[in-house]
């Protein structure tokens, strides 16, 4: 016992015991190994509410709560002792009469020393007078990237249960974790029927939260009378809950509404014909400008939604305050590009997209030049792209074969507070056609309108797009290694729709090139298939 406490320290932290390991001897490569437990597995009619498992080393067990799954879940909590060789979960409530349980406690386990995990550590035990012995398994895959989804809680929800509260709303009867190939396996489970739901438990409380959470389901009820096999599924961003308005901010100048999520439109009406302002919508907020200027308070009806089409509608009053704090004097207008930067090596671009803060009011069109290889003006036109003109697109099609750029003289835009803008250029030189490799293919598994994404290979961000029927091409593809996603479009929208758990409904489908594609310059690859 002296050698024992001489090689180990305990540092008792509130309670629990922190065993430190000596350093140095040769390194423990085996795991801990399980002398005695109680109850042993497959033990029936077991009454106690206490369970004990003793290792043949000094033990780590400091994630277990973490590591720990319980299927079914006990409704009363468990006081956990952690031992130098043992721990013991004492509950402070009887288990449920005729019930299976099992103990699932995966990497909970460690020998002290170097941290091996006990493998395949369960007990199973049973209250009543038989083990249940039914069996799920499967795998679950990101559906968007294709990629083996690690960490996704598999919830099994018995429906002979009596409960009128929504599934999405309850706890699963039994539940699992994947690994990380994504596979998921459910053991010792009672005869019924149930319903199979997949989600990231971001917080750890066994419930779906649709605000953060990837989701997806098995469209069909299983009548579980035999060992399934091979129940595969996907997951996928699932938010049904409508956008809510956090908070609004008057200034002098403007007046924000703050949404909780990005939205897609956003519908503002004024029901007194008279009264009407300029607004921009932005990610998550909704600007109102005081233009033309007011001092009453107007009310504004709004509709936000979002874009899986859920939305809120709102009654606000909108003012501005004259009491904020702004700076009189005339500012330096800010002009942002959002779809090139200065000195970027780009391709022949048929627009320039430009963002304002506030509103224009007037732009002399003599400041504006599109110069081709230093020498040629190109002709252009402009459009506003939003209602309150902060969204302007300089539209040209250029002859330029090496270099393009664009200049915008000192104080040729001007806003609604009077700040106007200084010298603005940006110069970019143009890949040249020999640069480009091009590939184009058919998908004819999706029937009706398609959407093709390409992807980078490593990052799986988006490079380009199309909207296609029958057959999609990319003529200007810089050279790279990509993947293909496409996507069904069922109802022409543009876009893929989610699922719908209450309606049953799955999401449109995606598919995904298994493999990569290295595209190289000045080189076609046609007829592209995909798995």
């Amino acid at each position: 016992m002296r050698n024992i406490l001489a090689a180990y320290i305990l540092v008792f932290l509130g309670g629990c015991a922190q065993f430190i390991p000596p350093t140095g001897g040769p390194k423990d490569k085996q795991p801990p190994t399980v002398i005695s437990q109680y109850p042993e597995n497959g033990t029936t009619s077991f009454k106690e509410n206490t369970l004990r498992v003793t290792f043949n080393e000094l033990i780590d067990a400091n994630s277990l709560r973490q590591e720990l799954i319980i299927t079914p879940q006990p409704k009363s909590t468990y006081d956990l002792k952690i031992k130098p060789y043992e721990v013991e979960l004492k509950y402070d409530e009887p288990f449920l009469d005729s019930t299976t349980y099992t103990f699932n406690f995966r990497n909970g386990i460690k020998d002290l020393n170097e941290k091996n995990p006990a493998i395949n550590l369960k007990v199973v035990f049973s209250t009543g007078t038989e083990i249940d012995s039914l069996s799920v398994s499967g795998k679950v895959t990101d559906l968007w990237t294709g990629i083996n989804s690690k960490e996704i809680l598999v919830g099994l929800y018995d429906l002979r249960k009596e409960d009128t509260i929504s599934l999405l709303q309850q706890k699963p009867t039994y539940f699992t974790k994947t690994d990380t190939s994504g596979e998921y396996n459910f053991e010792n489970i009672k005869d019924s029927e149930y319903r199979l739901i997949g989600f990231k438990d971001s917080n750890l409380n066994l419930l779906f939260n649709d605000n953060t959470e990837t989701f997806g389901f098995i469209q069909d009820t299983i009548k579980l009378d035999s060992n399934i096999f091979d129940l595969d599924f996907n997951v996928y961003p699932y938010n049904t809950s409508p956008p809510k308005i956090q908070r609004s901010l008057s200034r002098k100048l403007t007046y924000s509404i703050k949404i909780n999520k990005d939205v897609k439109d956003i519908e503002v009406s004024f029901p007194i014909d008279n009264d009407s302002l300029t607004y921009q919508i932005r990610d998550k907020e909704l600007v109102f400008f005081n233009h033309p200027f007011t001092s009453d308070t107007i009310l504004t009806n709004l509709i936000v939604i979002d874009s899986a089409g859920n939305n809120v509608k709102s009654e606000n009053k909108i003012f501005f305050n004259d009491n904020s704090r702004i700076t009189q004097e005339p500012e330096l207008l800010k002009i942002i590009t959002t779809n090139i930067q200065n000195n970027q090596t780009i391709k022949k671009p048929t627009s320039y997209k430009l963002q304002f803060e506030y509103p224009i009011i007037s732009i002399d069109t003599s400041g504006i030049t599109i110069t081709s290889d230093t020498t040629f003006n190109e002709p252009f036109t402009l459009t506003w792209t939003d209602s309150s003109h902060t969204s302007l697109e300089i539209n040209t099609n250029p002859q330029a074969i090496r270099e393009i750029k664009l200049n915008i003289a000192e104080s040729t835009l001007t806003n609604f507070k009077s700040d106007s803008n200084s010298t603005y250029q940006l110069i970019n030189k143009l890949y040249q056609q020999e640069n480009f490799g091009a590939i184009d293919g058919m998908y004819p598994q999706f029937t009706g309108q398609k959407i093709i994404q390409i992807l980078n290979v490593n990052r799986y961000e988006l490079v380009d797009y199309q909207i296609f029927t029958e057959k999609f091409n990319f003529p200007q593809l810089l050279p790279g290694s990509y993947k293909l996603r496409i996507i069904e479009d069922i109802n022409n929208n543009g876009q893929w729709d989610s699922a719908n758990f209450d309606q049953n409904l799955l999401p449109e489908r995606i598919t995904i090139s298994k493999g990569f594609i290295k595209l190289k310059a000045n080189f076609q690859l046609s007829d592209i298939q995909i798995e």
